[in-house]
């Protein structure tokens, strides 16, 4: 019996650090009790044990899609405070889950060139997608261009607006 039982864990053991998994040990004593390990139980000790490989996710953060499209069509929100459609911006980037990086221009000078060197103009927000320049905030032209830059869409769930609290 404990032959068997080395024999049916060894290949569980092996075979789990080699696929990124863990094994689950159920330890089942004589009277029937049951639980739960993430080891096997001491050689010897009379428990009845299955093990179970349970797989770990072995997508990673470079497997994201929206970190892929971060890569190659990087976001940025060049915005100043006290900003409405800045802050506007900024909500939508952050409810689609789109990793980007802010700027906000007000009292930078190095910033304040760099804007009017990319798009012409001291226009805030501007938000570039890639190469894509947009000068203002238009949550629909701003949707689209992170749709064709690759960047996941909002499920569902997450779209839509916002409820008012009104009624109920």
């Amino acid at each position: 019996m404990k032959l068997k039982a080395i024999l049916f864990m060894l290949p569980l053991v092996l075979g789990a650090s080699l696929a990124q998994s863990q094994t689950l040990y159920k330890w089942i004593d004589a009277d029937g009790n049951v639980s739960y390990h993430d080891q096997p139980p001491p050689s010897g000790s009379g428990y009845r044990v299955e093990a179970k490989s349970i797989r770990r996710s072995s997508r990673s953060d470079a497997d994201d899609p929206a970190n892929e499209a971060a890569k190659k069509h990087p976001v940025v929100l060049y915005s100043a405070s006290n900003c409405v459609s800045c802050d506007s911006a900024r909500a939508y980037l952050t409810k689609r889950k789109t990793p980007f990086k802010e700027n906000n221009v007000e009292g930078n000078r190095e910033l304040l060139d760099e804007l009017k060197a990319k798009t012409g103009s001291l226009a805030v927000p501007t938000i570039t997608v890639g190469d894509k320049v947009m000068k203002g905030y238009l949550e629909s032209l701003l949707e689209g261009e992170l749709d064709q830059a690759g960047y996941p869409k909002m499920k569902p769930t997450e779209s839509g607006s916002e409820e008012t609290g009104f009624g109920q």
